[in-house]
Formats: structure tokens, sequence, C-alpha cells
């Protein structure tokens, strides 16, 4: 009765351990290949960040990072989640130190309530002054200043900008000349 009882215990044993393995001991599942385009049909390509000026108003691009941890830079000054599908950040050296944020949105609406969020959350802001709104190169262009800068953030399609401007006398024109750059 005991040898019966030991067998069976052991036959369970090994029932469970190859369900267990099972999955592992199978081949890879290859995902099926995509259908044709239907007639008349383009690939819809994946949008991409814009490529930022390497100089602009006297002003050097020191550094940039894209991706997983711009994301997450974005993401933490936002302090809430939204749609984001990529982000850059860059820091430019020279005339002044300056900033720029971009976000780029899943869809056009998506960065529309970003960036109406950002308009109206803004007045609360313990940080940021707002100071004036205006257009600027076919553009809506936010003003605000706090931390010692002039910051000016607008909204271009699925792009949401942020550009900071570092204590100078002009920063308007770093504002001009950066979107002419673009």
């Amino acid at each position: 009765m005991l040898k019966k009882l030991i067998l069976i215990i052991l036959a369970l044993f090994l029932a469970v351990l190859a369900l267990l393995l099972a999955p592992s001991l199978l081949p890879e599942a290859t995902p099926a290949a995509p259908a044709p385009p239907a007639v008349g049909d383009t690939p819809a390509e994946a949008p991409k960040l814009p490529a930022l000026p390497e100089q602009f108003a006297d002003l050097q691009l020191v550094s940039s990072e894209s991706g997983e941890a711009a994301m997450r830079e974005i993401l933490k000054l936002h302090r809430n989640p939204f749609p984001l599908l990529d982000g850059l950040i860059a820091q430019y050296s020279g005339a002044a130190e300056v900033t720029v944020w971009v976000s780029l949105s899943p869809t056009v609406d998506e960065a529309n309530m970003l960036m109406e969020r950002m308009v109206e959350t803004m007045p609360a802001s313990t940080v940021f002054k707002e100071e004036s709104v205006f257009p600027l190169e076919g553009r809506q262009i936010y003003h605000v200043t706090g931390m010692g800068m002039d910051h000016y953030y607008w909204l271009d399609g699925l792009f949401v900008y942020w550009l900071a401007v570092g204590a100078i006398d002009e920063p308007l024109t770093v504002l001009e000349a950066f979107l002419l750059a673009l």
C-alpha cells in the first residue's frame, strides 16, 4: 500500500513538473506575417521627435537625451501621467543657458489635451508666474517666469515644447532664433 501511495505521489509530481516545463520545451511561435496593405493604403510611419538645431542665437547644443530617460523626466515634471510616445531634453550653452523639453503625444488630440492642462494649471503654480500669450512664427506662445528664467511653451501638432532661457537681457530673441532654426 505504501509503495502504491509513493508511486501516485511521484506520478503527480512528474505530471505537475511536466506542465510547468512544457511551455519552455515547445518551439517559440513565430508571429504571422503582416497582411500586405490594401490597394491605395500607405503604411503609417511612426511619428518621430523633431531634429533640434545644433546651434542657434550664439548657443551650442551641449547635450541631449531622448527615449525612456527623457520621458521619465518629463513625466516627473508634470506630476501626472499622460500618454507619451517619446520625449527629448536638450541643453544649450553660450550666450545663455537654455533647456528645451519636447514631448511627443500619440495623437494631436492628446497633445492638445496636454497643452490645455498646462495652460489651465499654470495660474495655480507656486513656481511660475504667468506673463503673456502671443503669436509667433505661426504658433501660440505662452510665456511664464520662474526660477530666475523665462519659460516659453507651445503646441506644434503632436509636440509640446518648453523652452527655458536662463538670465539674459533679451530672452525673446532666443525663442525667435530657436523657432527659426527648427
